[in-house]
């Protein structure tokens, strides 16, 4: 079984390293853009006279013409032109097959970041990095100083130079041969996982893990630094720095929360042999409310909020994490249907609204459990991966232990008035 695994190292460019960055960067997106615009609008009229579509190929042969037209061209690595327009291939490929949408030109604010896709001309040691134009020939820009953390696994295929906020990295795409993971015929662990706002993650087992990387104070930061951007005159110095500060604190927000949900990702592969999650449909909660001008919305603000807390706890990240951690050990992740999932008493299967009667505190209203909210959402959530692992013939260890174990482990929540604080163990007895 092979599989791709990318390793991201910090690298320290000296000035006229990383001025030549931003000068490949730039060029890279130059061609990439020209491209762009040469299949959006010329396709027809190069069809009708070549009798051919424009194609990555046709471009790419393209090029030498493009750097007679464009000396400052010839300054960058011939292999990174070229392999910018293969991602606009990729790119109309993805529209094609449906898979996402429509290329957009690239853009400066988004980012430098550019590839070398040749293995013969990369060089790595524990210190240094060697790539076309830094470190391969004599009066080049000279080696690049990286900080190798931890041993890289598999031959590298490409190494990309990214620029996160006011970081460089270099990311290094593998692949190795590993040995087929045995799948289990029978199921030692399933844990059922829920996600919230909240809580981020909560455990059928008990456990809420994770924290939002978005508080009230970080969103105060991002105002006063927005707020300072607006007050700089476009095209200054000062104007530039400002862009800078924001977009590096922008930056270590998405790599804590990156953190944060690989490290609880990789701890519940290792431990479980299934995650059970709800399938949600990100893109659909997170539409906004604004309405057309016939028929406006109503409590955007409101809206825009929740998307904002809902897109911070990364939860597609978060299961993209646990589908390939998972495919790697042999494990396996469910997706069931996320409907009724906070309101279901997983005690006696009644479903109402008036279950769930705050944010943490569930007690059904036909039998009187009570339970923290997140956590009964995430038994119910495994209770019907358990169903789905029982209709494919696998047979569920330690399965009828569950609930006294929860119920040892939850914290105890005083009933609501009028509600029956029946067990249900000893109501089925009774029967």
């Amino acid at each position: 079984m092979k599989i791709s695994q990318a390793y991201r190292f910090r690298i320290y460019p000296t000035k006229d390293q990383e001025e030549a960055f931003r000068q490949i960067s730039g060029c890279c997106r130059l061609v990439y853009n020209l491209g762009f615009e040469q299949r959006r609008d010329h396709w027809r009229r190069y069809r009708a006279q070549c009798g051919r579509s424009i194609t990555n190929v046709s471009q790419i042969n393209e090029l030498p013409e493009l750097k007679r037209e464009f000396p400052f061209l010839k300054d960058v690595p011939s292999h990174c032109l070229q392999q910018a327009l293969k991602d606009l291939d990729k790119a109309y490929q993805n529209f094609f097959n449906g898979i996402a949408s429509y290329p957009r030109p690239r853009r400066k604010v988004d980012g430098d970041s550019f590839r070398f896709p040749d293995p013969k001309q990369f060089g790595l040691t524990k210190s240094w990095l060697h790539v076309p134009k830094f470190g391969r020939k004599k009066g080049d820009h000279g080696r690049i100083r990286m900080t190798r953390h931890r041993k890289v696994k598999g031959d590298i295929k490409t190494i990309t130079i990214i620029r996160d906020g006011q970081h460089w990295y270099a990311s290094l795409s593998t692949v190795r041969q590993i040995k087929d993971p045995a799948r289990r015929k029978a199921v030692a662990s399933v844990v059922g996982v829920d996600r919230g706002v909240i809580n981020p993650i909560a455990l059928s087992d008990g456990g809420l893990l994770g924290q939002q990387t978005e508080t009230p104070e970080t969103r105060k930061r991002i105002k006063r630094l927005q707020q300072s951007v607006a007050r700089k005159k476009k095209g200054s110095s000062n104007r530039s720095r400002a862009i800078q500060r924001l977009s590096a604190f922008k930056a270590l927000q998405a790599r804590r929360r990156k953190d944060q949900l690989h490290k609880i990702s990789c701890s519940l592969v290792k431990n479980h042999d299934v995650i059970v999650l709800e399938d949600l449909k990100i893109r659909n909660m997170t539409g906004s409310a604004r309405g057309t001008a016939d028929a406006p919305g109503s409590m955007v603000s409101q809206k825009a909020g929740l998307n904002r807390e809902i897109l911070d706890r990364g939860w597609g990240m978060f299961g993209e994490m646990l589908a390939y951690k998972a495919d790697w050990s042999g494990k396996r992740v469910l997706r069931v249907p996320a409907h009724h999932s906070s309101q279901t008493c997983i005690a006696c299967g009644h479903v109402s609204p008036q279950n769930r009667k705050s944010q943490d505190r569930f007690c059904c209203t036909s039998c009187g459990h009570a339970a923290h909210a997140d956590i009964h959402a995430a038994q119910e959530i495994r209770r019907r991966g358990i169903e789905i692992l029982n209709a494919e013939g696998l047979s569920v260890s330690a399965c009828g232990e569950f609930c006294a174990s929860i119920s040892a482990k939850q914290e105890e929540i005083p009933a609501l008035p009028g509600a029956r604080s029946e067990n249900p163990s000893s109501r089925q007895s009774a029967a």
